[in-house]
């Protein structure tokens, strides 16, 4: 009895490599990082196999393939935008600020912002 690897395949990756099946032009126009994920998925290797052996995480495969998927197939993709770390406005349009929940901030300078030259506040190690 011979000690053969047998490949392991599941459903998913079986429907993957039937979806990407005719792919094969398109697949070829991809990235290379991309293309690498999309040739060994229509191969029919799982995520995981495919994590591994590139050395990205199984997330960024699955991305990679749902992306190839939705273009072959011409399913529409909804990119889930993000303003960054606390941001909960279009910082495309008011650079992150303006009104809030509590109303506008005031993000213009005052009129007179000069230091003052005289007092306790002219020297702050006097302070």
């Amino acid at each position: 009895m011979e000690n053969e690897e047998q490949p392991v395949t599941s459903r998913e990756a079986e429907e993957t490599a039937r979806l990407l099946a005719g792919a094969g032009l398109y697949i070829e126009t991809l990235p290379a990082s991309e293309r690498a994920v999309a040739e060994m998925a229509a191969a029919g290797a799982p995520v995981w196999e495919i994590a591994q052996t590139i050395r990205i995480s199984e997330a960024a495969v699955a991305r990679t393939i749902d992306g190839v998927i939705a273009a072959v197939t011409g399913r529409p993709i909804h990119p889930v935008e993000t303003g960054g770390l606390g941001s909960d406005t279009d910082p495309g349009v008011t650079g992150g600020y303006g009104d809030t929940g509590f109303g506008a901030l005031d993000t213009e300078p005052l009129p007179d912002n000069t230091e003052p030259t005289e007092g306790a506040l002219a020297d702050p190690d006097l302070g």
